[in-house]
This record gives C-alpha cells, structure tokens and sequence, in this order.
C-alpha cells in the first residue's frame, strides 16, 4: 500500500500538470481570439478579413472595382472571403501545435475547422460580359422522339334502358 507522502505527491503532480494544461489551453484561446485572416481576388482589387470565428470583419477594394461589373465584384467578394477561410483550419492547426499539442481535443478542434472552412474550389474563368451572347448547343445523335400520348377513352353512349332505377338508391329507407 502506497504511504501517505506518496498519495500526496500524486495529488499535488496532478493538480500542478492541470494547473498547466488550463493556463495552455488559455494561451491557446486567447491566440484563436486574435486571429485575423485577410484573403484577396479580382487581382488585388477585392479584400476580405474573417476573424476569430471565420465571419469576415471587414471588406476593402480599391480603385481597380471601378472596372469590374457588379457580378464581378461580389464573385470577388466571395472568392477572397473563401481564400480567406480556407487558410483557416492551417492556422488553428499551427496555434495548437504552440499551445496544447497534439491531444484528442486539438485533433476533433482541426477537424471542425477543416469541415466548416474546406479548401476553396478552383477557380473558374470569368463569366463571359454581359449583353448578346451566340451559344452552340449541339444535341446527340441518339435521342428518341418522345412516345406519343396515349388515346383518349371513347365517351359511352348513353344506355336509357329498363334498368334504370330513376336516379335514386335502393339503399335508402323511406
């Protein structure tokens, strides 16, 4: 059985290594809270900073929006707030490599990162400018014609024999 100076060394090993995890995980977020990512498009024209949170906290474009199309401009305004979080989880990542390690918390924390802010797609040319646009459409060779509709039901010819009961029911009691 363990003595009593052994029981308390333990005790105190324990509240001092848990003491200097929590002043870790502090330092780790308050990091997070200053983080600031700014991403850029449209060539410099279009810029966006996500916070903390990776909501943007501010937008800035310069002259250069003057010659782009209002489309353009929010396309750019999306693309850099993506460039932007897309830098996201990589800088969580780096923050607890510096504070708290490599630990289940630190994983499942880059990993949220990773599933809210993904890579951003690639880009894509520019949309053609508005106005007249010639579009060349070909169809395949192989399509069928669609089948025709079915055939409209006859009408029945009106039957005024005998066996009318003369629009009332034999179910009804009288």
């Amino acid at each position: 059985m363990a003595d009593l100076g052994d029981v308390e060394r333990m005790v105190d090993d324990w509240e001092r290594d848990a003491k200097e995890k929590a002043a870790r995980y502090q330092r780790m977020q308050q990091e997070v809270q200053g983080i600031s990512i700014t991403g850029s498009a449209a060539n410099g024209a279009v810029s966006v900073t996500v916070g903390s949170n990776g909501i943007p906290t501010g937008v800035a474009m310069t002259d250069a929006v003057r010659k782009l199309s209002p489309d353009e401009i929010a396309a750019a305004v999306l693309t850099a707030m993506q460039q932007a979080q897309s830098r996201y989880p990589q800088r969580i990542r780096e923050i607890l490599a510096e504070t708290v390690g490599d630990d289940e918390t630190s994983r499942h924390l880059v990993a949220t990162a990773e599933e809210s802010f993904p890579p951003p797609p690639e880009e894509e040319p520019p949309p053609p400018a508005p106005g007249r646009q010639l579009r060349i459409e070909t169809e395949a060779d192989d399509t069928t014609p669609p089948p025709p509709p079915p055939p409209r039901p006859k009408p029945r010819p009106r039957d005024d024999g005998d066996d009318d009961f003369g629009d009332q029911t034999f179910l009804r009691r009288d």
